[in-house]
């Protein structure tokens, strides 16, 4: 890891209690040896013990610190404009960290919902096999599935729901949209798979030079206010300085479908369960284990 002098780590979590401390040993066991790392896990609107679980993980974990932000859906009642809000507090902390001295060259986003419990030292180390790079995005073995966050000419050049919303409106129906529009579009990418030069991405962990990130921040809306993935225009505002962003096929973090985290709960799956077309397309395109459980985890994305 040549060039790598410290590293930060900024996580969000939201209702974790349960989830927070294993999340983080499991990404703190895939941190490489010999390195300082500070944690800045940024905490909201939770309403169980998520932040009696952090004030623990505070006392185990080398460098671990958090910071809540309190109820923030009155002030921020769109999604990903909270969502942006809680990551560009971590940017601000890496910008007074690097101020006050600490010579931090790496900054881990990471969500902290279980996508990385299968990220090993071994994957993370893979990102410093190569050095012309600003941000190093993870793979999923499996079919990557974040399609939103994707930005790519060729692949997936614009958003994804949006293009389905577009067919829809024009008489498509909406399980052919979605899957013309996103499920087709999760790629299976070998981790031997050359590195995938990209314009946004992100699939639960980027890693970026934190020179690259100064002064940049987060949106989660666009200017008329419609949601937007808020890693998209951090990510053209990079480009716009001349940033280099890529997939690392073997910055495997994870399966998609690992767990039930994505799945947003009995009330969305019976508001989402009456698409049987969609159904019987994903299985006939992807297998019945696999397709249930895309169509769970990008539908819980958005």
């Amino acid at each position: 890891m040549n060039g790598v002098q410290e590293l930060a780590v900024v996580g969000l979590v939201r209702n974790g209690e349960a989830s927070i401390g294993p999340a983080v040993e499991r990404l703190a066991a895939a941190l490489p040896e010999g390195h300082r790392v500070h944690w800045h896990v940024i905490e909201s609107d939770s309403r169980d013990g998520t932040v009696a679980a952090l004030e623990s993980l505070r006392g185990r974990i080398p460098g671990f610190d958090f910071r809540s932000l309190g109820a923030l859906a009155e002030r921020h009642p769109k999604r990903t404009d909270r969502i942006a809000h809680c990551r560009n507090a971590g940017l601000e902390w890496l910008e007074a960290l690097r101020a006050g001295g600490a010579p931090v060259s790496h900054l881990l986003m990471a969500d902290l919902d279980g996508v990385n419990d299968g990220l090993t030292r071994e994957a993370l180390a893979s990102c410093w096999a190569r050095d012309d790079w600003d941000g190093c995005m993870a793979n999923q073995a499996g079919r990557y599935y974040d399609l939103w966050a994707l930005r790519h000419p060729a692949w997936c050049p614009s958003d994804c729901w949006a293009e389905a919303d577009f067919l829809g409106a024009h008489g498509v129906p909406r399980d052919r949209a979605t899957m013309a529009a996103v499920y087709l579009r999760m790629l299976e990418i070998a981790p031997d798979h050359d590195w995938i030069a990209v314009e946004s991405a992100f699939g639960g962990l980027a890693v970026y030079r934190a020179e690259a990130l100064a002064g940049l921040r987060y949106r989660g809306l666009t200017e008329a206010g419609a949601e937007v993935c808020e890693h998209v225009p951090l990510h053209r505002a990079m480009r716009e300085r001349g940033a280099r962003l890529f997939i690392n096929p073997r910055l495997l973090n994870g399966q998609a479908g690992d767990g039930d985290a994505y799945f947003p709960g009995p009330a969305a799956a019976r508001r989402r369960a009456g698409s049987w077309r969609l159904r019987a397309a994903l299985w006939l395109a992807f297998g019945p284990r696999e397709g249930k459980a895309l169509r769970r985890l990008i539908e819980g994305l958005r």
